[in-house]
Formats: C-alpha cells, structure tokens, sequence
C-alpha cells in the first residue's frame, strides 16, 4: 500500500454549459468521480459573464458550486475581452482568491479569442496583479484554413477531428503566445498541450529563462489519432484533438524532463447519446470523462514501466498545481498542510470498464485498457471521502454495513457532497515571483 499526496486536477468542466447544452457531469457527480480516482482539490473555470466583470463572473459561479463538491475547488476565471478597468478588475480576482486566468487564441466566432493587442495588455496587466494566464493555444487561422479545405473536399464526418484540427494550429499559436509574453514580461501557462513541437517551444523557452508553464492530460499520453479512423470516433473527440504517436513519446519525454509541469484530465463529459447528435466533425461536442481514472493511468502507464519516477508523479500531479495556483495547503503530507491523502496499492491489470466507473457519461475513451494500480482510500482535510471505489451515500452504507470498522468511529468520519470548500488561491508577489 502506498500513501500519496491528494491529487489536484487543475483543468476539468463540470456542469459546463456550451453550444446549448450542459456536460453530463455537475459537481456533485463530478466530484464523486473526483474522489474515487484519487482528486482531492480540482480547478474549474468561470466563463466570463455578458455585462460583468472577472470578479462578478466568479462570484456566479462560486454561488453555483457551493455546497455541491465532495473535494475542495477552487476557479480559474475567463478573460474573453478587455474591459477598460482591466487592472482593477484583475485585483478584485485576487481578493476573492482566484490566482489565475484563462484567454482563448482561438473560438473567434464563439467569441472567446483575444486579439494580439488584447491578449498582451492581460498577459502584462495580470502578471502585476499577481496573476497566472493560463492559453489555450490554437491558432484561429490556421484553424479556419484546414475547416475551409476539409468542406471544400466534403471532408467533415467526426473522423476528420484531427484533421481539421492540424497540430501546426497548436505549435503556431504557442510560439505566438510566447513571443507576446515575454515582450509583456509576464508568466503563462499552456492547458491541454498535444504536441511534440508545442513542448519544445515551451522547453526552449524555459532554457531562456522565461516563465512558461504546461500542462499535458493522459489521453495525449497514451491514446492516438488511430481512434478516429473507427465507427466510434465521436467518443474521442475533444479540442485540441488526438495526434499521431510520436507525439504522445515526446510529451513522455518533456513530461519526465521537467518541460511540462502538471497533468490535468480537460475532464468535459458528455454523454454518448449528446455526442451523437452531432453529424460532423464540428458539431460532435468536444470533451471526454477523466477524472476517474488519470491517477491510475498515470501509476501504470507512468511509473510501473518507469518512464516517471514515482517523485515525479507527486510533482506533476499534486505539488506544481499546488505551487503554480496558488494552493499553498495542498499538495504534499507534511505538518501544516491540509490531510488530503490517497491510499493506492499495486494490483494484477485489469480493464477499464467505463459502465463501472462513475461518470454519467457512461463511457470511457480508455475502455479495455489495463490498469496495475487501484485507488482504495481517498481523504480530504481528514475525512474519508471515497473507498474501494465507493463514495458519497455507497461510502455512508459501507459504514453502516460495518465494512470500514477499525478505520472510521462512524458516519462522523467520512464525508461526500457538500464537504468540499473553495480555496482561496494566493498571488504571487509580481512579476519576479514566478513561484
């Protein structure tokens, strides 16, 4: 048995609406699926409300979460235009103790993409508030160039996904966002990188001593591009898509040497019946379930062949999320940190099974792949929240069965919806304090 840190998610979508619609996952269930996995504090986002400002936005949503999680939260804001009082409204983020902002290079027509101009002033101006700007990183026209081919050439059922999505979008726009970076001398962070080029532009800049963050999720790891080419691509589309493999070696790679920092899930579930009512590759809604499962995804495919030490995976998964946003109780087992705990064990493989699992999405995109490792207890602040991949009222009728005596006095002990709190994130000190 092996006692590890909490995890922290720092990318996931619950109770998302989008394109009409909202994600099969809210909180309460997101959180669940967080606590059987092994996630003892997850980051979601604000979207930036018509008329409000960033601080306003949080709020409606911090009122929407409350007293739904089993584990502790906390929000990324974002930042889809820019307001006159830009500045103020960034401090305002921080006194409510959101440390970080999320900007778009793409989604122009959703009206989510910042201009050049635009994405600079929140890159400079919040890099003096103390802020982190988190990007997702592809560029609009490279985007809209390979849309404009793929309908030329009737060329736009869900397994396009890829193509319609080329990895010269995400490799351009992150040497783009860099360059506007260190001209505005402030810190980014990049969500949900897929590529080998994006993590070597990140990791040369890095050698020139800017302050350039990143993030990678499993399916980029160890799922390919080969999964469009079947009768269930929709189950795999997500934005930025799937690549070849040599991508996923390279992320390893970067992963292992330090050139991308954390791992995240982009966990955005929807269910199969939502993803099928869309024709094209641009209709499916983008987004898979993974919360449940990065953790021990990330033990067997990461550390059981070695290609992660199981330091690492502690770094990547609950200290740099911990370090970068500002979650100064979170992510290691030490006095004065809150006890945020997972118990793991090594077990014989066996097969995801997405039907078991607890998303409402009802799938998995790693159906049938083996796992050597298992979750059995997951704590937050003390509490028990999740046991042998039972939580909220199947945790509270294992301890009614007396299944935990000798590990919990009773129901006192353990926790589900609604035990999970924000945290307030602290700001770095300005732009020479990146972290």
């Amino acid at each position: 048995m092996l006692l590890f840190p909490g995890v922290i998610d720092p990318h996931v979508h619950f109770g998302l609406r989008s394109r009409g619609t909202v994600t099969a996952d809210d909180f309460v269930i997101g959180s669940l699926c967080a606590a059987e996995g092994g996630v003892t504090t997850v980051i979601d986002y604000a979207d930036h409300l018509p008329g409000a400002s960033l601080g306003e936005s949080a709020q409606a949503r911090m009122g929407e979460i409350q007293g739904q999680s089993c584990v502790d939260w906390t929000l990324h804001q974002n930042a889809v235009r820019v307001d006159q009082d830009l500045v103020r409204q960034l401090e305002q983020l921080g006194q409510l103790g959101v440390s970080s902002v999320k900007c778009f290079t793409t989604y122009k027509e959703a009206g989510y993409m910042l201009a050049e101009e635009g994405l600079a002033q929140v890159v400079a101006e919040a890099a003096q508030a103390g802020l982190l700007v988190t990007v997702h990183a592809e560029d609009d026209q490279v985007l809209a160039r390979a849309r404009a081919a793929a309908e030329a050439a009737g060329d736009v059922g869900p397994g396009a996904h890829g193509r319609c999505r080329p990895s010269e979008a995400e490799v351009a726009a992150v040497e783009r966002v860099i360059e506007i970076a260190a001209r505005a001398e402030g810190p980014v962070y990049f969500v949900h990188v897929s590529t080998a080029g994006a993590a070597q532009a990140i990791e040369r800049a890095r050698g020139r001593g800017q302050a350039v963050f990143a993030e990678t999720c499993p399916h980029y790891l160890l799922l390919d591009e080969s999964a469009y080419a079947g009768a269930e691509a929709r189950r795999f589309i997500m934005s930025p898509p799937l690549r070849g493999r040599e991508h996923g070696r390279a992320l390893w790679r970067a992963l292992a040497a330090g050139a991308i920092d954390c791992i995240s899930t982009d966990h955005c579930a929807y269910t199969l019946e939502q993803k099928e009512l869309g024709q094209t590759c641009f209709e499916v809604l983008p987004g898979i379930p993974g919360v449940h499962t990065s953790l021990m995804l990330m033990g067997s495919y990461g550390v059981a062949p070695r290609r992660l030490s199981l330091a690492r995976l502690a770094q990547v998964m609950c200290e740099a999320p911990a370090r970068l946003f500002g979650l100064g109780r979170k992510g290691r087992i030490a006095p004065g940190f809150d006890a945020d705990m997972v118990l793991m064990e090594p077990c014989m493989p066996r097969p995801l099974v997405g039907a078991e699992l607890g998303s409402a999405a009802g799938y998995t995109p790693f159906e049938g792949i083996d796992v050597c490792c298992r979750v059995r207890r997951t704590y937050v602040r003390g509490r028990l929240v999740a046991a042998d991949g039972r939580s909220g009222q199947a945790l509270l009728e294992m301890v009614r069965a007396g299944l935990l005596d000798g590990e919990v006095q009773g129901e006192q002990d353990v926790a589900g919806p609604g035990w999970g709190k924000f945290i307030a994130a602290s700001i770095s000190s300005g732009t020479g304090d990146w972290r």
